[in-house]
């Protein structure tokens, strides 16, 4: 790292401005819970997730996709509590690459903060494909006109790179309200579905009877389509690099993370049952083959409106995830960069205090790997790729949370430690986010998914080789991992 990075993390860290070091930081209490929540839950996307992300789960779990989704939601709130936990004593723009040097050290924080380098950026390509499918069908649709899915990429990285560098403010505005529209278009479809389905509502859906791979009962094939539901989940733990910019963090970071997860998570099993419903648990061979199942789902309940109107649900949140996606990316590399341990100048900030650098390299990488996927592999597969990378990515991420809740509350909150809320709460998500894992080891997927246990391995190693680089040039930056930002008094624990 350059002396100019030594310079600018000791002067943050002492609180001082040295001689020709600006360095104001993050605006403060720029946002509120409502914006901080919603920042989770659009980082989830949650028609985006419900339309598109779930259904590579369907050809593992068959119609028992509900209860994919459930133990989903019951692992993922189990998380969510434990980053709560440490969000209360670690308000950090560095997330979980804070919260995990703090708990488990430095060295294994930093290959946290490595890891969510790979998994966080690839969420705006993957996202990017979504609507670039979907707004070049819903054109042509209505208009006969034909412009490419690689030219939407383009035009709505272009939109979100601007949305993002002017504040946090109207950033997160945008999420709230992006957020709203989603959520209450979809709601309103799955109701409309299940109401008319009447007497054919079934709630084996909820057992692994539909379960396509056999295996220990049916559960293999349901574990295997967990990897897909959880990357529903992702991005719930998004607000909390929005720290350092929220009012009293201690307590709106901890409230936005567990109740994106455990909200969303209903919202996902209620859509999941009304949408395997609605089509026929008999004939999801055919919502697997369908290019927007929901659009389809739209047309047969709400008519000739229905497809555009889920169309634009779907674009609408997907734009919300890319966008909340940038902001918790580039805070977490900026913190990272203000630590020392990536180049000073992604910690750059704008007049508008957003890490501007980091934005624009965020977008500038994230549109390269959504058109070079795309085109080698095509769209559909390259989603399905990107989204497996990055989903075993932050599985990683999140185990590594639970354990550092138990590590932190032993060793520098003994006084609040306690077995069932720090070692039980800890455990148990652990062990059930495992089982995903496994599941892409044996049965190994088919090509080119099995591509992405060894794309996240191979990171890591570069991340190993990078750390031992560190250990031996720039040390401290590794401890100052570990270090708050913010300077007010603790509130009240939540």
């Amino acid at each position: 790292m350059s002396e100019t990075s030594e310079h600018l993390a000791e002067a943050v860290l002492s609180g001082e401005q040295g001689e020709g070091v600006a360095q104001p930081g993050l605006r403060r209490n720029a946002i509120g819970l409502s914006e901080v929540l919603f920042q989770s839950i659009t980082s989830m996307a949650p028609a985006t997730a419900v339309t598109a992300a779930l259904t590579p789960a369907i050809p593992y779990t068959g119609a028992s996709l509900p209860l994919a989704v459930l133990l989903a939601t019951v692992a993922s709130t189990l998380v969510a509590a434990n980053i709560g936990q440490l969000a209360i004593h670690i308000p950090s723009a560095g997330g979980l690459y804070t919260y995990i040097s703090r708990g488990l050290g430095a060295r294994l924080g930093f290959l946290a903060g490595w890891i969510f380098l790979l998994a966080q950026p690839l969420l705006l390509p993957f996202i990017s494909l979504v609507w670039g499918t979907v707004s070049e069908s819903l054109l042509a649709n209505l208009t006969g006109l034909h412009l490419p899915w690689y030219v939407w990429v383009l035009i709505g990285n272009g939109l979100l790179l601007l949305l993002t560098y002017f504040g946090i403010k109207l950033s997160a505005d945008a999420s709230l309200v992006l957020g709203l529209i989603e959520i209450g278009v979809l709601l309103a479809l799955s109701f409309t579905m299940i109401i008319t389905a009447g007497d054919h509502n079934d709630l084996t859906t909820f057992t692994p009877a539909f379960s396509v791979d056999r295996g220990l009962g049916g559960w293999l094939g349901i574990g295997q389509g967990m990897v897909f539901a959880f990357l529903a989940f992702l991005g719930f733990e998004a607000a909390a690099p929005l720290a350092e910019e929220s009012e009293q963090p201690r307590r709106t970071i901890p409230q936005a993370v567990i109740f994106s997860a455990l909200g969303i998570g209903l919202f996902y099993v209620l859509a999941s049952y009304a949408g395997v419903i609605g089509w026929g648990p008999a004939r999801l061979d055919s919502y697997v083959a369908a290019s927007n199942p929901w659009v389809v789902l739209g047309a047969r309940y709400w008519g000739v409106a229905g497809p555009v109107i889920l169309s634009l649900a779907v674009i609408n949140s997907s734009l919300g995830n890319g966008n909340a996606g940038i902001n918790a990316a580039t805070r977490v590399v900026y913190a990272l960069a203000r630590a020392g341990a990536l180049p000073s100048f992604l910690g750059h900030l704008s007049r508008h205090r957003t890490p501007s650098v980091a934005i624009a390299l965020h977008v500038a990488l994230a549109t390269l790997v959504a058109l070079a996927t795309g085109f080698l592999f095509g769209v559909s597969v390259a989603f399905s790729l990107l989204g497996t990378v990055l989903t075993l990515g932050f599985l990683l991420l999140y185990i590594a949370a639970c354990l550092a809740s138990a590590a932190f509350y032993f060793r520098e909150r003994r006084l609040e430690f306690g077995f069932w809320r720090h070692v039980v709460l800890s455990l148990v998500p652990t062990i059930i986010l495992f089982f995903p894992l496994a599941v892409q080891v044996y049965p190994l997927p088919a090509y080119p998914l099995n591509l992405a246990l060894p794309i996240l391995v191979l990171w890591i190693v570069l991340g190993v080789i990078y750390l031992g680089f560190l250990q031996w040039r720039h040390p401290k930056a590794l401890e100052r991992g570990k270090a708050i930002f913010l300077e007010e008094e603790e509130e009240v624990a939540v």
